[in-house]
């Protein structure tokens, strides 16, 4: 089968929906399909399958994706592919899978996370954003065509195909995942020693990790300030710890953690390529998202038996619902996440839920979501024959 991923760009060391489309791409190559990934601009590439840019003419965002959409059919004709598999509305694709969301929700959340005058110039301007309009006029389209396969990365993402256009008929979930390194429980113990005597974590004391790019977007602000308010409460750890790590600008972060009072016990740390030596440091995992689709940091938190603390707003609550980890109403629920903080904090409690974690981590394995992709192909291909 001669499958093509289409993705705007691909490149893995970004994280997030490239490496995904990366290991998506790998696991299918090792399963004898014929893989290319067509993208605007490629970094690093992969294993076992092709990478091509595309050309795209334009001044804006807007006009790029009209040509790059145009180029892909092309390029889809011309190859003869029997599956275009989209992370984008573009027309060519009869498998569809918005691993950010469908447009109406990012917009959404983009008002969601604004307050007051920030949240009325943000509405005013969102129809002004023609990339954005651009985007949700094809995937309206899209999605109108009733033989669009429409892959949903979680039971949110689902539902929102209904919200937003009333589509129930060829949607099917097949829940995100993501591939965990195989490492040695020695190597695991050494790394959690080495990072918490990094921060200064005290032995027997919990160390909350957050990891993300954008720390607005993954309420680092809030977590920190849920953070403060456990630290100094009686269920509180003198040697607990808050490690942010990632690529955010920390300096309105510093000045937060400083008036909050616990700049000692708050670490920034920048990103990292191998994040799995933080995981195996910490004892739970804090992502307060205003919206993801099925973030893969819970994910990958849970592979390695460390229990998260999300919102409703993250497609992954749904996995920590069998008690993978806790799960709140918003980012400013302040006091629900200092109670989520408190039960983590117990022993018992967080050896639970560690145990939840390793029940569910097979069911997150990247083989797993390419096998039913696979299936999914035959039923698109066979409609095609």
């Amino acid at each position: 089968m001669k499958v093509a991923l289409v993705i705007e760009r691909f490149d893995p060391s970004r994280g997030g929906r490239e490496v995904s489309t990366a290991q998506i791409a790998e696991g299918l190559a090792r399963r004898g399909q014929d893989v290319t990934v067509f993208c605007m601009a490629a970094g690093a590439g992969g294993q076992g399958f092709r990478v091509q840019e595309l050309k795209c003419w334009g001044l804006d965002r807007a006009t790029k994706l009209a040509s790059f959409a145009r180029s892909v059919r092309g390029a889809a004709h011309d190859g003869g592919f029997d599956i275009v598999h989209a992370t984008l509305p573009i027309p060519a694709a009869n498998v569809f899978q918005p691993r950010g969301g469908l447009v109406g929700a990012q917009e959404a959340a983009s008002l969601r996370k604004r307050r007051g005058m920030e949240r009325f110039l943000t509405q005013l301007a969102q129809p002004l954003n023609a990339h954005r309009v651009k985007m949700r006029s094809m995937e309206r389209k899209l999605v109108a065509k009733p033989e669009t396969l429409c892959l949903a990365v979680s039971e949110m993402v689902a539902r929102e195909f209904m919200n937003y256009y009333a589509r129930d008929k060829n949607v099917r979930v097949i829940y995100n995942a993501v591939d965990a390194p195989d490492v040695p429980q020695g190597q695991r113990r050494q790394w959690r020693q080495e990072r918490r005597d990094q921060v200064g974590a005290g032995t027997g004391s919990p160390l909350f990790l957050s990891v993300a790019t954008n720390f607005r977007l993954k309420g680092v602000a809030q977590a920190l300030e849920a953070f403060a308010k456990w630290y100094r409460s009686p269920n509180g750890s003198p040697g607990a710890r808050f490690v942010a790590l990632g690529q955010g600008k920390v300096a309105s972060y510093r000045w937060l953690v400083k008036k909050l009072g616990v700049a000692k016990q708050v670490h920034f740390e920048p990103r990292a390529d191998n994040v799995w030596p933080w995981y195996a440091a910490a004892d739970a995992c804090v992502l307060l998202s205003w919206y993801d689709p099925c973030s893969r940091v819970v994910l990958e938190a849970a592979r390695w038996a460390v229990p998260s603390i999300t919102t409703v707003f993250n497609g992954a609550a749904e996995i920590l619902a069998r008690g993978a980890g806790l799960v709140v109403s918003s980012p400013d629920d302040i006091n629900a996440v200092v109670k989520a903080m408190a039960d983590l904090a117990d022993p018992d409690r967080l050896a639970e839920r560690r145990q939840a974690c390793r029940d569910v981590a097979d069911e997150l394995s990247m083989d797993r979501h390419v096998q039913q992709l696979m299936e999914a192909y035959r039923e698109v291909a066979g409609k095609n024959d």
